[in-house]
């Protein structure tokens, strides 16, 4: 453990130290995968189908707000939508309006978690989105995830539109507005899917906020229970479709592991070292616990390497040692010297002149 936190520091330490170069280019590699998976998804415009066009929007995307790369992820996602009909880019509008204005305004810490969510349907890892999103965001991402739930489903009912366009003989009869609102707003899987996502950040962010021992690590273990079992009850009891019982337990699984590794690097907490504290105003008696975190000791430590002879390295202490009296007569005299450090008192010829009249 002291060995994963000695890393963990050592990390750290270098984001700060080199915090004004590490930060865009961490900003730089999440805009870069977020804009291949808006391809991934909503490939249909060949503007942005373009290596260059992709590196030079992430390069964008690292020196501005997270509130304006929402903004141009939702351009990106709009144009490949004109590109399939107009009908699909007016409903997108509508839920873009939804997404950006009423929450993501308001809190663009939250703006990673709509291109999170996607990804991890893409890959196959959809169930390990809540707790992670839980440990990161806790209430505050509810809203996002089920915004990403939604936004994947409309990515691919826009795969199948696009399809039946290319295929239908007489477009009159297909009405992409339609078909659109019937296969994603009205669709149950996707509604209890964002219902159970939500239901089990809440959960785990409440079980994570209790004052009670281990709580930070216990969060973790009944999110990932009640993933599994609220899954489960809605695909035997509520006959959903699309729930894999094995991808329901790996990603369950791996969302476990993310959110404790995520735990370590946030701080271990110490509880055999927990402290109670009360104290008092003039209008309130305060409480307080508090339980220190596990930090690896600083090495600090000078350490001379010597070679030679033993009788060298005895004039080198013994010069060394005169060295050190030498700097602390002279740090004494100084300070003697100083005006500062002197007490105001009579100068010697006033003594004198005492002395000859007495």
């Amino acid at each position: 453990m002291s060995e994963m936190l000695a890393i963990r520091d050592k990390i750290r330490d270098i984001l700060r130290k080199y915090d004004e170069i590490t930060t865009p280019i961490i900003r730089f590699v999440g805009a870069l995968i977020m804009y291949i998976s808006i391809n991934s998804l909503f490939g249909y415009s060949a503007l942005f189908g373009r290596g260059i066009v992709i590196f030079l929007l992430s390069v964008i995307s690292a020196l501005v707000s997270s509130a304006v790369v929402v903004l141009i992820g939702g351009v990106v996602i709009l144009v490949n939508a004109i590109s399939v009909s107009l009908e699909v880019a007016l409903l997108f509008i509508v839920l873009f309006i939804a997404i950006y204005c009423m929450y993501m305004r308001m809190f663009p810490d939250c703006s990673w978690i709509l291109a999170f969510v996607p990804i991890m349907y893409m890959l196959n890892l959809q169930y390990a989105a809540p707790l992670v999103v839980a440990i990161f965001a806790g209430y505050s991402g509810m809203v996002p995830t089920v915004f990403g739930v939604v936004l994947y489903h409309f990515a691919t009912c826009t795969e199948e539109v696009n399809s039946l366009l290319l295929s239908a003989t007489d477009e009159e009869k297909f009405q992409p507005l339609n078909y659109m609102v019937e296969t994603v707003f009205k669709n149950e899987s996707m509604i209890l899917t964002a219902l159970v996502f939500a239901i089990v950040i809440a959960v785990t962010y409440f079980v994570f906020r209790l004052p009670i021992v281990y709580a930070q690590y216990a969060a973790v273990g009944v999110g990932g229970i009640c993933n599994i079992l609220f899954f489960m009850i809605c695909s035997v009891g509520l006959d959903v479709e699309n729930v894999g019982m094995g991808s329901l337990l790996l990603g369950t699984i791996i969302g476990v592991l993310i959110a404790y590794i995520a735990q370590v690097c946030k701080g271990l907490v110490d509880y055999s070292r927990k402290e109670s504290v009360q104290f008092e105003d003039d209008e309130y008696y305060y409480y307080v616990k508090a339980i220190p975190k596990f930090n690896v000791p600083a090495k600090n430590k000078n350490v001379k390497k010597m070679t030679g002879e033993p009788e060298e390295k005895a004039q080198v202490l013994q010069a060394d040692a005169i060295q050190e009296k030498i700097n602390s007569r002279t740090a004494n005299r100084n300070g003697q010297g100083n005006p500062a450090n002197v007490q105001a008192g009579p100068n010697r010829n006033q003594v004198n002149r005492q002395n000859r009249n007495i």
